[in-house]
């Protein structure tokens, strides 16, 4: 049996294997080819057992999406989707997995996700594929996010893409997303802010782009006595050098300091003394991050760059991230004598104000709040 990946089955892979730290932009290229069942033309859950398949195996509610290559060419089977590529693929469209499947490239994943997700949604999968942080494929909504990954592909890899096809289905909607879409997204609330700031308030955001995500900045006083000698700050605006830091919940490793106070209570004498060390190293590097946080920013207004804390809490409720905007907008036309008398008529329209409030909320189960209504992101 072979078959090619693709879709929300497409999708789910790769978040799979960037999740295990795979370099996508490394994998090997194939051609697309047809399928091929052992019997028929048919496929079967035998095809599919756990000694030869490691991927999601079909079923009705979550059917296996593949791609072939003719009309000639599809397989039927319970719970398969087969869509039939009806363009010459670019080169480099199929990845190889495993000698009984393949997948599509990143860059032909975005364009079919454009067929089905929302603007919004596909920008985010935009960030996602072009940044260093996957969601799991098994829980993308609520589930852990990694970061620290390689990008899958980048934003002028996915423009030389989409310039090879015409008239394709959900091509004019992948062309705008990517407007939108940025490199270097480090963590998936980034690329929550980087949408609510990027997208214009018609779909939802706050029309303040476009942004730059981490960007480096040389600094002047690399002799100081911290040692860093650039900063990254996580989005800078273009119309101000005005910019945002995400610390979440991470950020000052509160759950590990958590777990080494509760362990350090529960034991006694010699015991109790060896997990003093830990917790007191825990301390250390609590205060450590503090103290560079602060020389961060101190060293970033040095070099004209204003750059505000974003915690988790701004993104619990559309009126604290308001709140957050009319600061930045304030700061960028007291200090940098930026006008922005048009955005702040934008904050004060209350029909767009519940417009963003649902988009916040589509886009931030993953750091712990809201529900989703526009589906798989």
């Amino acid at each position: 049996m072979s078959v090619t990946l693709s879709h929300q089955s497409a999708l789910d892979v790769i978040r799979m294997l960037r999740c295990e730290g795979v370099s996508v932009h490394d994998m090997d290229v194939i051609p697309l080819m047809a399928p091929s069942p052992w019997v028929g033309r048919r496929l079967n859950m035998r095809n599919f057992s756990s000694d030869v398949w490691r991927w999601q195996k079909p079923s009705d509610k979550r059917p296996l999406h593949i791609l072939v290559s003719a009309k000639q060419t599809r397989v039927r089977g319970k719970g398969i989707v087969a869509h039939v590529a009806s363009d010459d693929l670019p080169a480099g469209s199929i990845l190889w997995l495993d000698e009984r499947s393949s997948v599509v490239c990143p860059e032909l994943l975005f364009l079919q996700m454009a067929e089905t997700l929302p603007l919004p949604a596909l920008v985010m999968l935009g960030l996602e594929l072009c940044g260093h942080f996957s969601r799991q494929a098994e829980n993308p909504l609520t589930g852990d996010v990694v970061d620290g990954l390689p990008a899958a592909t980048t934003v002028k890899h996915l423009e030389r893409y989409l310039s090879d096809f015409r008239g394709r289905r959900g091509l004019q909607k992948a062309r705008v997303a990517l407007q939108y879409v940025h490199d270097h997204a480090a963590s998936a609330p980034e690329a929550v802010l980087a949408t609510m700031f990027g997208l214009p308030p018609a779909d939802g955001g706050y029309g303040l782009g476009p942004v730059l995500l981490n960007e480096r900045v040389e600094l002047d006083d690399a002799g100081s006595w911290v040692k860093a000698k650039n900063r990254y700050p996580d989005l800078m605006f273009a119309f101000a050098s005005v910019g945002l830091n995400y610390d979440g919940f991470k950020h000052f490793d509160i759950a590990d300091l958590k777990a080494a106070i509760d362990a350090f209570s529960r034991l006694e004498g010699e015991e109790q003394a060896k997990e003093r060390d830990v917790l007191k190293a825990k301390l250390v590097a609590v205060r450590a991050k503090v103290l560079d946080d602060n020389m961060r920013d101190r060293q970033l207004a040095a070099q004209g760059r204003i750059v505000f804390s974003v915690t988790k809490e701004d993104l619990v409720d559309i009126e604290h991230l308001d709140e957050l905007t009319r600061q930045v907008l304030g700061c960028a036309n007291k200090v940098f004598g930026v006008d922005v008398d048009r955005h702040l008529k934008t904050l004060e329209d209350t029909s767009l104000t519940h417009e963003r409030g649902e988009l916040l909320g589509t886009l931030t189960p993953h750091v712990g709040f809201g529900v989703t209504s526009y589906g798989k992101l």
